[in-house]
């Protein structure tokens, strides 16, 4: 048996990084005294005889039958590992589970952890293909330090306590065997390790008469001298019984033990005052004869303590004290198990605190996670008896709501939680006043699995949130199917631009009194195969959702820079092509020297490229350090203010950026003759664009009327139907022959 410095350790996966990582997490440098480690990793627990902080030698095996050998090997060798961590994927080889089953054909005694996600085998799974066994426990991926090291410390400590009892019993039965005198003189004679061990030794003969015991056995039973003055060993194992949680349990395991001499037995048991012992008891031979039985009881009151410490840890939030998502889970089956059972009813509740991220980024990660340990004690104080609340991660909670009767009291018990938020909290010395948004689903009308019906409450939580609504928000069918929409549209979305289901289309901008062609918008169309032609507001904002909007919005502006460039060739009148940006384009670190690069590729002047990004996109630009508009602008190309007057814009901004033109809003234009004061505004705005030495373009123009007042006004550009609709290239080209 390795001695406590040598115990070891083998890592069976087949990713080297992971071998890497469990070595530098295992590691044990000679500064950590044990009193230090053991503080680290379990805090002030006061522990009975606590060992050194073992020094782990780790073995490798990137497959699971390389890991076998390896095993197979260490106990040749007479070095046999304590421990093996075992990656449940290990292609093209074994998996874990099938690894774990040839290990224990090898070494019954090693201890196994499972190193598994969440998508792979659930704990009932595991245990149906290995059995239930007290050396198999499962750790979830992504791994956290502090728990690999508790686990090996805890197991490494568990499988050399094992070792060292079945070699005390070893030496127990080599000590009878080589005896011939009298039991007196055998008892005698090891009396002195009787009295060494931490194990409370109790030694019976087949009379059930008490042949000898040690004073650690007394101790721990405080057995009464009159008792053990009698001889007989029945009533002494029946006053220890008596201590015992469950008394009938353990007479049972004496009766059946009595009517198997062969037998050996080791058992946990429970004992008041809350203590657990691992009792052991094997047959008592002198030269193979059964002459006797053997007891042995060890307090395992610690290890049990951290054992279920660790398994606490396992299933819980470490900031809230919640259940984890995979105690969430747990419950969750169980409450699809009894619902389908009883045919009843139960609801899921997904709550997301509104501005979380802005409360973190402002005041710091520590006011972030003191606001989540206030929000969940407050909803734990509303809590049903029934109910199970969760925190998922982040500033998302899933609360269970069973044993229901209606949606009526799903609503009523979600309006309850988010009651709570109706006082402000108290962080960091800030008094801050917090929103959820919820959103609920129903078993068995929302779905009848887990996914389902989390998925479901997680998209009418998202809903809720899009509304802004103080209520929460039950999934529905329609919204079911408006997700189905959009997941559907977005998967088309991406392979739109491989497909060159992509077109642009443009609307001249004109001169307001000769109608002369100035410059054009390029619009982009989808050209669905299944819905037709889209319009920008259909997709444009998935694409920026999902990233697409970069590989989009280099599409568009390369290919308006083409366009403009092949009309030129042509001998037309050389105008400018705009091109809409959005904010995340802006954002991208090399936004300027793409621009640079489109238009040395395209071979486009940059005087013949215009820009426009609306009022929000301008502000968030200005404030933003690596603003790259102004080198945008010192290449010569045109930058256009869009909707001017609808956002957030003022004069300040308007100087801090180098502008070109400002476009007045549409919701302005149709209202002339309609509505004086959008018409005052039409005025002011043209009247401050000229004492900015701005160009004005006056944007859905429609009718005669628009266009007059607009002349009359000096506005000296328009865009709209008035003139022309957004129409292809080949139209666009007749239109400038004219």
């Amino acid at each position: 048996m390795p001695e406590v410095r040598d115990l070891r350790i083998l890592i069976i996966d087949d990713n080297k990084k992971i071998h890497e990582d469990f070595l530098k997490i295992l590691s044990f440098t000679e500064s950590n005294t044990p009193s230090d480690i053991e503080k680290k990793l379990f805090g002030d627990v006061a522990v009975e005889n606590k060992p050194l902080l073992p020094h782990f030698q780790i073995g490798s095996a990137l497959q699971g039958k390389e890991g076998v050998e390896e095993i197979k090997k260490a106990i040749k060798e007479g070095q046999p590992y304590a421990l093996a961590f075992v990656d449940i994927r290990m292609p093209p080889g074994w998996d874990g589970i099938e690894t774990i089953q040839h290990i224990w054909e090898v070494d019954p005694d090693i201890q196994i952890v499972i190193c598994t996600a969440y998508s792979d085998y659930s704990w009932e799974e595991t245990i149906e293909l290995l059995g239930q066994k007290e050396n198999l426990l499962i750790l979830k991926k992504p791994f956290d330090s502090i728990a690999v090291r508790q686990l090996a410390y805890a197991l490494t400590k568990k499988w050399q306590l094992l070792q060292q009892s079945r070699s005390y019993t070893r030496l127990l039965e080599e000590k009878v065997d080589e005896r011939t005198s009298s039991l007196q003189e055998l008892l005698s004679r090891t009396r002195g390790t009787l009295e060494s061990s931490a194990d409370g030794i109790f030694v019976l003969n087949n009379d059930s008469g008490v042949v000898d015991y040690n004073t650690k056995f007394l101790d721990i039973w405080n057995i009464p001298q009159s008792i053990i003055e009698t001889n007989k060993g029945n009533l002494v194992l029946d006053y220890i019984a008596q201590q015992a949680e469950n008394p009938i349990e353990f007479t049972n395991m004496i009766v059946d033990l009595s009517k198997k001499p062969e037998a050996v037995k080791v058992k946990k048991f429970n004992f008041k005052p809350e203590r657990i012992f691992e009792c052991y008891s094997q047959p008592y031979k002198i030269k193979e004869e059964i002459t006797g039985r053997v007891w042995s009881f060890r307090d395992i009151s610690q290890r049990i303590i951290l054992e279920r410490k660790l398994e606490y840890q396992a299933l819980h939030d470490s900031l809230t004290g919640l259940p984890n998502r995979e105690l969430m889970l747990h419950k969750l089956q169980h409450a699809l198990e009894r619902a389908k059972r009883q045919q009843s009813l139960f609801a899921i509740i997904f709550f997301d605190l509104n501005r979380f991220k802005l409360i973190n980024d402002s005041l710091g990660h520590a006011a972030g996670d003191e606001l989540l340990k206030l929000v969940a004690k407050r909803m734990e104080f509303v809590l049903r008896q029934t109910d199970t609340l969760a925190r998922l991660g982040g500033d998302e909670f899933v609360l269970i709501a069973d044993s229901i009767n209606s949606e009526l009291d799903a609503g009523t018990i979600a309006n309850r939680l988010m009651g709570v938020f109706k006082d402000t909290f108290e962080i960091c010395g800030h008094s801050l006043s917090v929103s959820t948004s919820a959103g609920v689903s129903l078993y068995p009308r929302d779905g009848t699995t887990i996914s389902e019906l989390l998925r479901h409450a997680d998209a009418a939580m998202y809903r809720a949130k899009s509304l802004g609504t103080s209520q929460p928000h039950f999934y529905t069918v329609e919204l079911g199917r408006q997700i189905a929409e959009r997941l559907e549209l977005e998967n088309d979305l991406t392979n739109a631009l491989s497909n060159d289901e992509f077109v642009l289309y443009y609307q001249p901008q004109v001169d307001a009194r000769t109608k002369k062609i100035l410059s054009v918008e390029a619009l982009i169309r989808w050209q669905h195969p299944k819905k037709g032609l889209l319009l920008p507001i259909h997709f444009i904002p998935i694409a920026e959702e999902t990233g697409l909007i970069f590989s989009i919005g280099d599409w568009i502006l390369k290919t308006a820079c083409e366009q403009n460039k092949r009309w030129q060739e042509k001998g037309f009148p050389k105008i400018r092509v705009a091109v809409s940006i959005t904010l995340k384009q802006i954002k991208q670190a090399n936004f300027a020297q793409k621009i640079k690069s489109i238009l040395e590729e395209t071979g486009l002047k940059s005087k013949y490229l215009e820009l426009e990004l609306s009022e929000k996109a301008l502000v968030r630009a200005v404030d933003w350090p690596e603003n790259p508009l102004a080198d945008i602008r010192a290449m010569g190309v045109n930058i256009t203010l869009g909707d001017f007057g609808t956002g957030d814009s003022s004069i300040n901004y308007l100087h801090r950026i180098p502008l070109n033109r400002l476009k007045i809003a549409q919701s302005y234009i149709k209202n002339i003759n309609l509505n004086n004061s959008d018409e005052v505004i039409i005025q002011s705005i043209i009247t401050l664009a000229r004492k900015l030495n701005l160009n004005i373009v006056a944007e859905g123009v429609e009718t005669q009327k628009q266009l007059e007042f607009l002349q009359s006004n000096h506005c000296e550009e328009i865009q709209g139907t008035y003139f022309s609709q957004p129409i292809t290239s080949e139209e666009m080209q007749n239109l400038l022959n004219k």
